[in-house]
């Protein structure tokens, strides 16, 4: 392993000369707390990560705020929550908040303040959680701050907008799902997602490793990425544009207001994201003695353009329901194909479209002193995706165009003029029961029909006909119920949650592809059910530090795109079976004054594991594979080093092999590494917030992050040509190159600034700074080094709840 010590050394040359290099000053939140004109004393103030309490005169002073976008939240006995978003920009900052009296009240209440990330943090199933508020002005895609955490690699295949696949500790694919504020992402297509949403329009990201709440309603293996967006109050407009490298342009508004109570109110999220993504990449080229050359170009076919928007509107506060929220999301993408699942050979005029449009309606009630609480999602999506390559010619890895003799039409393995509708019908039904103060029970039912249908004049027909396989009907139904109960003993140190799920699904379609007998007789179905079961337990050792452990024993359905195929270089198979999987974590969390600190651990045994794999060039088909077993751990630590540096990094190591290989033509793959996953990789980071640097009032934030991953490898490799160091970390491999993804660096560095007296905020960075050679997915080639300015405006008008 290779680590460059002058890049380490830069790192830490920039945490110790930062003190000296610039004043000291933090912003300072302040302000006073009345109800009905009188001052509240002993008042609850939650301010993000700190909290404090109104004195004698309902005064609260928070100072050494840094800049960013936090909740703050009032909570006094007697009184309802207060709950507002706020903008800390370096300027000192006086609020005033009136606070209504509560229809009730609540005899022997204590009132303990946490914001919604401490609560998450702390319950008993792990969770990390990426505040993108802190960083939401910096020009840093999402997939770029969920790099930069414990046990989790984002990997994608290409620039902006490519697709991207989640890795937590070795689970990937469908094993990890995604949510939308605890719904679902499938009801949005591929219209918002972790490779496309900006972080402007999010709160934060909680990414659950190994067992998943039942409040997320899914059938994720080995974690889950919950997407939570901002809550916003009065009136507020946030705009940003980035411009970058490789003629990159990512623009979003956000646009929120309510009235004076609070009951009506109306926003709209949009965004816009564009990329030509020709950045240079190695391939191999035929040289005139019919050999290959390795030579470095510009990708020319590999664009990238999308466009999102959702509007909503609706009620709250009213007697009939605490929130009604209508909305209606519209998106369309077109992306450029420049090479197949791997960069074997280019294609210069193929293309994918995907265009949707998706009404939702979301009902939230509380019942019974907010005892029984209900939420109640639907949604109907339709959603349209084509595909073209008509083209009657190919292309070189120059963009030199190479006409065809005769009628041979396209420049992929399967010409194609596509045009393929989908539909998907989502429910989702939440139902909360507070017991007591000691026991709450929770239920949640998600049911998702998806279905396709379509036409390819050039598509395959049914054998012996003329008939498109594609205007035959493929659909999917499935349902995943779950139940909890959350108890709490031992004055409340000790928490436990044990919870059941229940999964089912159906599915039809026609296994289609290339030699695959396309007979109508071969019209498949397929159904299964089951059952799973997991309890969490966390146990407070005091006021800084806890442990937590969980188990579950569950399963994981396939979902409709590994079934129905992709009508490109994904092959359908309708044979697909539930994965199943034990999953067992332990943890360990200290936080106090300037370091919070983490350990965890997990061990897991995946029966059947659903994975996409290369079957014939260009093609690749989602199987079930043997068993897989593993365990690892992760350390995360975040410091103060100095009163406005901060200095954070965490490693992970996990030993995911194959077991129980069942064909005694594959045995030898027995014990050997799953493939194309990392098994070590690490990451370290530094920020500094200073304030009055070039004049009074503005800030300046620069930060650096550095990123490693150890080699892995593409195919399965014996144990004795693996690097025969510590945990494989040091040592050299025996593996041929072309098999091995090499150690990879990377090293990212920018800045914020803060105009004085402005809402507006500058973000510089420069990624891949040493321009290395990086690699996703099955190697392929991510771009150099690029250049990025982000500029940021806000507009707020604060109006109490």
């Amino acid at each position: 392993m290779r680590i460059n010590i002058l890049s380490i050394a830069l790192l830490l040359l920039f945490t110790l000369t930062g003190q000296t290099t610039f004043s000291q000053t933090g912003s300072t939140v302040s302000g006073q707390v009345r109800g009905k004109g009188t001052a509240i004393p002993g008042v609850t103030i939650v301010l993000g990560l700190q909290s404090s309490q109104t004195d004698e005169s309902g005064a609260f002073y928070f100072s050494d705020v840094r800049h960013g976008e936090y909740i703050l939240v009032a909570t006094a006995v007697g009184f309802k929550t207060f709950s507002d978003t706020i903008q800390v920009t370096g300027q000192e900052q006086q609020l005033s908040i009136d606070l209504e009296p509560a229809d009730r009240l609540i005899d022997e209440v204590s009132v303990i303040g946490k914001s919604a990330t401490q609560q998450v943090k702390e319950q008993p199933i792990r969770a990390i959680v990426i505040d993108t508020r802190a960083v939401a002005q910096q020009p840093a895609t999402l997939a770029e701050l969920m790099n930069r955490s414990a046990g989790i690699r984002i990997r994608q295949s290409g620039g902006l907008g490519n697709a991207v696949d989640v890795s937590i500790n070795g689970f990937q694919g469908s094993s990890v799902q995604y949510f939308r504020d605890g719904i679902p992402l499938d009801y949005l297509g591929g219209g918002y997602g972790i490779n496309n949403v900006p972080l402007n329009l999010l709160n934060r990201v909680e990414v659950y490793k190994g067992v998943v709440p039942v409040s997320l309603g899914g059938d994720a293996l080995g974690g889950a990425v919950n997407l939570v967006t901002s809550q916003h109050a009065g009136t507020q407009l946030n705009a940003s544009y980035e411009i970058a490298s490789f003629n990159t342009h990512i623009a979003n508004l956000s646009f929120y207001s309510s009235d004076k109570k609070n009951q009506k109110f109306i926003g709209l999220d949009a965004f816009y994201n564009y990329s030509d993504n020709n950045y240079k990449a190695d391939v191999e080229v035929t040289n005139a003695n019919a050999n290959y050359d390795t030579v470095t170009v510009p990708l020319f076919h590999n664009a990238y353009k999308h466009g999102f928007a959702e509007l909503y509107f609706g009620l709250r506060n009213k007697r009939w329901a605490d929130e009604l929220r209508f909305s209606v999301a519209a998106y369309g993408i077109d992306r450029e194909s420049q090479h197949p699942a791997l960069m074997t050979n280019p294609y210069g005029a193929a293309t994918l479209q995907n265009k949707g449009v998706v009404p939702a309606l979301r009902y939230r009630k509380s019942f019974f002193d907010e005892k029984l609480r209900l939420d109640q999602f639907v949604s109907y999506s339709y959603t349209q995706r084509n595909r073209t390559d008509t083209v009657r010619g190919t292309y070189d890895w120059y963009g030199n165009f190479i006409p065809r003799a005769g009628d041979q039409v396209g420049e992929t393995p399967t010409p194609s003029l596509s045009d393929i509708d989908f539909t998907n019908i989502l429910s989702r039904t939440n139902i909360g029961y507070a017991i007591n103060e000691r026991n709450q029970l929770e239920a949640n039912i998600v049911y998702n029909r998806n279905s396709r249908i379509g036409s390819d004049p050039y598509g395959f027909r049914f054998a012996g006909t003329d008939v498109d396989i594609l205007s035959r009907r493929a659909s999917y139904e499935k349902t995943i119920v779950g139940l909890s109960w959350e108890s709490k003993w031992l004055d409340s140190r000790l928490s436990n949650q044990l919870f059941v799920k229940h999964f089912s699904f159906t599915s039809e379609g026609i296994n289609a592809f290339l030699s695959n007998d396309t007979d109508i007789s071969k019209f498949t179905k397929a159904s299964d059910n089951n059952w799973g079961i997991g309890n969490a337990l966390k146990y407070q050792i005091n006021a800084y530090s806890f442990i937590r452990a969980s188990a579950e024993l569950t399963n994981r359905l396939p979902i409709a795109e590994e079934l129905f195929g992709n009508n490109d270089t994904r092959a359908p198979n309708f044979n697909l079976k539930p994965e199943r999987s034990l999953n067992v974590n332990l943890g360990y969390r200290y936080a106090r004054n300037k370091m919070a600190a983490e350990f965890g651990a997990f061990y897991r045994k995946t029966s059947g594991m659903i994975m996409l794999v290369p079957i014939q060039s260009p093609f690749a088909q989602y199987q079930n594979l043997d068993s897989i077993r593993g365990y690892g751990f992760d350390m995360d630590l975040t410091y103060q080093l100095l009163k406005n540096v901060e200095v954070n990094g965490n490693m992970t190591w996990q030993d995911n092999r194959m077991t129980d290989v069942g064909s005694a033509i594959y045995q030898w793959t027995e014990g050997t590494r799953q493939r194309n996953t990392p098994y070590f990789f690490a990451n370290l980071g530094a920020t500094g917030t200073f304030h009055h640097v070039f004049t009074q009032r503005d800030v300046l934030k620069p930060y650096i992050n550095y990123n490693f991953i150890r080699e892995f490898y593409l195919v399965p490799i014996p144990k004795d040509q693996e690097p025969q160091g510590f945990l494989g970390i040091f040592g050299d491999s025996r593996v041929p190159i072309k098999d091995l993804v090499p150690d990879q660096s990377l090293w990212s560095a920018g800045f914020n600034y803060v105009f004085p007296a402005t809402n507006l905020i500058l973000g510089a960075e420069v990624k891949n700074i040493m321009n290395a050679k990086l690699y996703d997915y099955y190697k392929i080639q991510r771009p150099g080094r690029s250049f990025h300015l982000k500029l940021t405006y806000h507009i707020k008008s604060i109006k109490n709840q």
